[in-house]
């Protein structure tokens, strides 16, 4: 049970510095790429109408995922997850580009973008 409890709370530590690097430097930007930090292998999982979903590979343990809605060129917030999955809903229909990246210690991966079109 005490191995339960530290192994979370050290995962939950780790997630915290992840995510505080970037508000500590200032930016709500994603960090700065650096080759050492691999970048995910996204696929689509499943897509309906105004929904889109995808997975990729544990290459880390914190991603930043996010969308840009081409037209009116609309940007979605930032989520920063310890998920290998992710669903966008609600979605209206239109061009879009979903961005993934792994987030390493105060740097992340290259940026995969994936374009696709939801009706």
């Amino acid at each position: 049970m005490k191995n339960t409890i530290k192994n979370c709370l050290l995962g939950f530590l780790k997630m915290m510095l992840v995510l505080l690097i970037p508000v500590a430097a200032g930016s709500g930007n994603p960090p700065m790429t650096n080759s050492d930090c691999p970048a995910p292998q996204v696929s689509m999982l499943s897509q309906s109408a105004g929904s889109v979903s995808f997975t990729w590979n544990a290459v880390g343990s914190a991603y930043v995922v996010y969308y840009t809605r081409q037209g009116d060129n609309f940007s979605s917030a930032q989520v920063y997850t310890n998920k290998t999955s992710i669903t966008f809903s609600g979605l209206s229909s239109g061009a879009y580009k979903f961005y993934f990246a792994t987030v390493c210690v105060g740097e992340q991966s290259e940026i995969i973008i994936i374009e696709d079109l939801v009706i």
